[in-house]
């Protein structure tokens, strides 16, 4: 049992949500008002990192990027992906786990989306002022429950 209770104390900071593309643009056009806030695209013909300063339309390889707040520096990481899975030419993805990212998932047909911090639940050790990105993590969490409805454990809007 006690295993149990250390797991769940070390584990990531998420939020479950289900917006309309409305919304979507909101919480972006929020984010945005600091210009060192990005979006990381996660697949890459090549190890570089492909930013964002807009979300784009809903689509094929557009469910998933990266909230990157500039100020928290990292060195970006890809993982090849294996032959038989490459797509479109996407021959690499960005490796998110402890670097200083908030994982953005969107919501698509009758599945909710997430923001994901994975604060304690990496074997990578967090190089980055945790405190502060905790603060600016729960800047977030805070515009989403003024500007969102809570319903079932997802927050709606």
């Amino acid at each position: 049992m006690l295993f149990i209770i250390l797991m769940i104390d070390k584990m990531g900071r998420q939020i479950a949500i289900f917006w309309s593309e409305e919304k979507e643009r909101e919480f972006i056009n929020f984010l945005f008002i600091d210009e060192n806030i990005v979006l990381i695209y996660p697949w890459s013909k090549g190890r570089s990192m492909i930013i964002l300063k807009e979300l784009p339309p809903k689509g094929p390889y557009n469910w998933s990027f990266c909230i990157w707040n500039k100020k928290f520096s990292f060195k970006p990481e890809f993982t090849e992906i294996k032959r038989e899975y490459r797509k479109d030419g996407y021959n690499y993805v960005f490796h998110s786990s402890g670097k200083p990212v908030i994982e953005f998932t969107r919501s698509k047909d009758n599945q909710e989306g997430r923001l994901y911090w994975d604060k304690y639940f990496t074997h990578s050790k967090l190089d980055y002022d945790i405190e502060e990105f905790e603060k600016w993590y729960n800047s977030i969490i805070k515009w989403i429950k003024k500007n969102c409805k809570y319903n079932k454990g997802a927050y709606y809007g």
